[in-house]
């Protein structure tokens, strides 16, 4: 699936993981988790026909299950909650460590007290996402380092479906796998940065081992047999499903203490809301 063009305010930028592995230094030696519930953002949906990189541009949201975009820009989940290889949202299951709970999303600096939330949507396939990261991640990056903001990621499949294959759950189930080792935020950062220039090319177990790799998973055959058996099916279909019902309807979808911002491609803007929202 073919993306659109980007335009000349976001030039298509490749993300750079380098803050994201310092951070999961940092979050290892405290013990932190995942995410921070803060800001909504509308980005282009990805569209058969068109070539280029989605923009980030504001906008207003669509429903699920309408095919359409939390704003234009931005990739919307079809309403199907299962995905190539994802089970059908349980009750129970195996739970990343950092995450809220079954279902839940990732608290990646749980220390951060007193502080703005800041919610991230996003889905490892997501070329929106990609740009997002690129452009954002930095800014974002140094808020979590400084304790600015408390991050809250809420991984997200629906485009296992829409793009026929299984790599955005066999990248977030080897993020959680990671998870557990003190490493989400740099793997994930590691995916975003790797991701395919054609949508839809998805990523091989090989490149998803790499990342574990790069980021400094220290137990490595742990980490594969995490990822080979899929240990944590069961909580990414949960979660994309939790997603869904919270009233998401596009990735990325950034909220500040759960309110949606709108962001049209300054990093600074993020900074801005982030110090609005500590009143």
């Amino acid at each position: 699936m073919p993306r659109p063009d980007a335009t000349d305010k976001l030039a298509a930028t490749a993300p750079s993981s380098t803050n994201r592995i310092l951070i999961g230094g940092l979050i290892a030696l405290v013990s932190v988790a995942v995410v921070v519930a803060l800001l909504f953002i509308g980005i282009g949906k990805s569209n058969p026909g068109s070539s280029g990189t989605p923009a980030i541009t504001a906008g207003s949201g669509a429903s699920a299950g309408t095919g359409g975009a939390a704003a234009t820009g931005g990739t919307a989940p079809t309403g199907a909650t299962s995905a190539p290889g994802t089970a059908n949202p349980a009750s129970n299951g195996a739970v990343p460590k950092g995450a809220l709970g079954f279902g839940q999303a990732m608290v990646v600096n749980p220390q951060a007290q007193g502080v703005p939330t800041l919610d991230v949507y996003e889905d490892p396939q997501c070329p929106a996402c990609a740009l997002f990261e690129g452009r954002y991640g930095p800014t974002v990056a140094q808020l979590v380092q400084n304790n600015q903001v408390k991050l809250v990621v809420h991984t997200m499949t629906f485009l296992d479906m829409m793009l026929r294959n299984d790599s955005s759950v066999r990248a977030a189930n080897g993020a959680f796998c990671a998870a557990d080792q003190g490493k989400f935020y740099p793997y994930m950062g590691a995916v975003y940065a790797a991701q395919p220039a054609k949508e839809g090319t998805g990523y091989t177990d090989d490149q998803l081992k790499q990342f574990a790799v790069s980021v400094g998973v220290a137990d490595l055959a742990t980490w594969q047999t995490c990822q080979q058996s899929l240990t944590y099916q069961a909580h990414i279909a949960a979660l994309e499903d939790t997603s869904e019902k919270s009233g998401v309807t596009g990735t990325p979808t950034i909220k500040i203490n759960g309110t949606v911002l709108k962001l049209t491609g300054n990093p600074a803007e993020l900074t801005a809301a982030v110090q609005a929202a500590k009143g």
